[in-house]
């Protein structure tokens, strides 16, 4: 097992248990003392965990949300970053731009961030992550919304948020979602997410959903945005042609992002 993999799994063991002990994560991942013991104290440097006597347990709220978005961003990350790229193609030099605070518009961001042929594209995102994947990109002016901020997620919810989206209007919109049918279009499962995109929709002249293939039939609490609202689905060679089918005879544009 490589270093970074099992950092990543004792950070995943903290997640579930929040403390253990050096000898349990001798046991567990079969190698010595002294390793476990460096592995920590490494991972106690980036502020990640906190050693104790004979262990160590999770960081701060911070260290919490890292962890938690940092296990989001690696679920279909080669997918994500080729639909990121896609997405990042369809912005036009003088166009305003709405990103949300998913992990694939993480990788829009990052994808927006190299795309330094761009000039006055504003970007409006609700999310921390999304925000800080472009810090320093001089291309791109970047406006993080206002208000409540969401400590499972990192995004950014709540009146404040509505009320200052509500003073813009964006060309395009690009939104995650937790599932998407034909049926009920783009579905979200908290409600501080589903009201503040429900609010997003309308102020968008497009809204391209950026989902990868795992969101395709899953079902969200409510629906935010109809299939009649979308306007393009980006999504990886790994949807199926027939899962996509309705939503093409819905008028929806489909573009499939091919990755490795």
């Amino acid at each position: 097992m490589v270093l970074e993999e099992r950092h990543e799994q004792i950070l995943s063991i903290l997640m579930e248990q929040q403390s253990i002990t050096v000898g349990e994560l001798s046991q567990r991942f079969a190698v010595s003392s002294v390793t476990i013991r460096h592995d920590l104290n490494h991972l106690a440097e980036s502020g990640r965990i906190v050693r104790t006597h004979g262990g160590a347990r999770l960081g701060d709220s911070r260290g919490l949300q890292e962890v938690a978005f940092s296990k989001r961003q690696k679920i279909n990350a080669a997918e994500k970053r080729q639909i990121g790229h896609l997405a990042a193609s369809l912005v036009q030099s003088g166009e305003s731009i709405l990103l949300d605070g998913s992990s694939t518009a993480v990788a829009v961001a990052t994808a927006l961030s190299q795309r330094t042929d761009l000039t006055n594209v504003s970007v409006v995102t609700t999310g921390i992550w999304t925000a800080l994947e472009m810090l320093g990109a001089t291309h791109l002016d970047v406006v993080l919304t206002g208000g409540h901020l969401r400590d499972a997620t990192g995004t950014i919810a709540g009146m404040i948020a509505k009320e200052v989206l509500n003073r813009f209007r964006f060309q395009k919109g690009f939104l995650g979602a937790w599932g998407l049918t034909a049926e009920d279009g783009l579905m979200d499962g908290p409600l501080a997410d589903l009201e503040l995109k429900m609010a997003i929709v309308p102020r968008c002249q497009e809204i391209v959903a950026i989902v990868d293939s795992s969101k395709f039939g899953r079902m969200g609490l409510a629906s935010f945005a109809s299939t009649a609202q979308i306007s393009t689905i980006i999504t990886g060679t790994a949807t199926p042609a027939e899962t996509l089918s309705p939503f093409h005879h819905a008028g929806v544009a489909i573009k499939v992002a091919n990755f490795f």
